[in-house]
């Protein structure tokens, strides 16, 4: 038994050493727990801030109400104006709010007309812009936005009929019919009168009749819905997705091809390379090129298999696309090398590149949506490759952008590999790898 415990403890000495086991073992999971738990848990709570192109060009309470209390929430942000050509601050009109959903500055925008509610209406019109890029996104806006709506205006309408009865009838018979009414609806649906018969729209207390009161107005609110982009798309989820999917997978294959490094070195290939009338940064060059190449061909072969298998569009916008594909294989081949120059052995490369490669995947949108992050991790988000990689694709394949619309995406993707590639070049010389 003696020596079983000795072995036992042998183990755990060993793994405790080992700072990569112990990574993968519990860095690893805590952070994707965390990050997972940031967005599913926020997403159960209420997400918060996301951004709602608003215009209301209605006079009637309804609206003025309505707006107020979409502003007030913490569910929306409303983008209510714009910077036009002479750097003004001014505010959206119809045709400017649906190109601006179309090139990607946010994905819903309501709109109350100006006839939305009128003396003789009968219900509450609305206008309702949308692109579905993110599908999550998407219906959690469109739910919160019909659950916002349906508890607020039933009791405002309600309260607009009881004063139009009032004028028509006077005050005395409209009192009457408005009493009737709320001892009628009182009885069958189990609703307080008081609350019913409460005619105050400017009182912060106002409650939501509930309890049935949403059956009884449910039909007073009349959405017109419009989705503005990818209406002819022949498989949404998979366009939506291959992106996100096709990058992670990248960074595993580029991350293990540029530590092969690590593998000449031990196996003795480097020495042989190095005793040959080859340089140090040719054999950096030959690397980079080779890993670059592969990156290429790898989102190549990809999205072929989704044109084929999935139906993805990717001949209509092919020249923006190999644009984007050729960025991002350049960044992702900028990390692997990074990697290499800075770890020692390729267990370490492993585990230093699992996790990295989970977390960026995680927070760059490559799984679910950046918004339903937390502001602090919405902004790392922006720092790492796969968020300006999923964007591109997105934009390229999602929305058909033409190079004006995407050519951030590419110059910042390019960026990154220089500034990567810089300090890789930096670390390599300073760095055992050809030692």
């Amino acid at each position: 038994m003696k020596t079983v415990l000795k072995l036992f403890v042998k183990d755990y000495t060993l793994f405790l050493r080992d700072k990569v086991a112990l990574s993968l073992t519990f860095i690893v999971p805590i952070v994707l727990i965390y990050i997972f738990g940031q967005v599913f848990g926020n997403a159960g709570n209420g997400v918060e801030h996301l951004k709602l192109g608003f215009i209301n060009n209605s006079e009637a309470p309804v609206a003025k109400k309505l707006e107020k209390i979409l502003d007030t929430t913490k569910t929306f942000s409303l983008v209510k104006t714009y910077k036009n050509e002479k750097g003004e601050q001014v505010k959206y009109d119809t045709n400017i709010i649906k190109n601006h959903i179309k090139t990607g500055k946010f994905s819903s925008a309501l709109v109350i007309p100006a006839d939305a509610y009128t003396d003789t209406s009968t219900s509450l019109k609305l206008k309702y812009y949308y692109d579905p890029k993110n599908e999550f996104e998407m219906n959690l806006i469109d739910g919160m936005l019909q659950q916002t709506i349906m508890q607020q205006a039933p009791e405002i309408f309600q309260k607009s009929m009881m004063r139009q009865a009032e004028t028509k009838l006077g005050k005395d018979k409209g009192d009457k019919f408005n009493n009737e009414i709320a001892q009628t609806v009182s009885r069958y649906f189990n609703i307080d009168t008081s609350k019913i018969l409460n005619r105050n729209l400017n009182t912060e207390s106002d409650t939501a009749i509930k309890s049935g009161g949403n059956n009884i107005f449910g039909n007073i609110v009349k959405v017109e819905k419009e989705q503005l982009v990818g209406k002819d798309i022949a498989n949404p989820m998979a366009t939506r997705s291959v992106g996100g999917w096709a990058m992670m997978f990248l960074l595993f294959t580029i991350t293990g091809s540029a530590t092969s490094l690590l593998d000449e070195k031990k196996s003795g290939v480097m020495i042989r390379i190095l005793s040959a009338p080859v340089s140090r940064t040719q054999i950096l060059w030959g690397k980079y090129l080779y890993n670059m190449s592969l990156g290429l061909l790898q989102l190549s072969v990809m999205f072929i298999f989704g044109f084929l298998v999935f139906k993805i569009d990717i001949f209509s916008n092919l020249l923006n696309l190999a644009l984007i594909i050729l960025a991002s294989s350049t960044a992702c081949t900028a990390f692997g090398m990074l990697l290499a120059s800075l770890v020692k052995t390729t267990k370490q490369a492993d585990g230093w590149g699992t996790f990295l490669i989970l977390m960026m995947s995680a927070v760059g949108g490559a799984w679910f949506p950046v918004s339903f992050m937390p502001e602090g991790i919405q902004f790392f988000s922006k720092l790492t490759l796969v968020y300006w990689s999923v964007e591109g694709f997105l934009a390229v394949l999602w929305r058909g952008a033409g190079l004006a619309d995407i050519w951030h995406y590419i110059a910042i993707l390019f960026g990154i590999a220089l500034v990567v590639n810089i300090v890789s070049i930096i670390l390599f010389k300073k760095g055992n790898v050809f030692s």
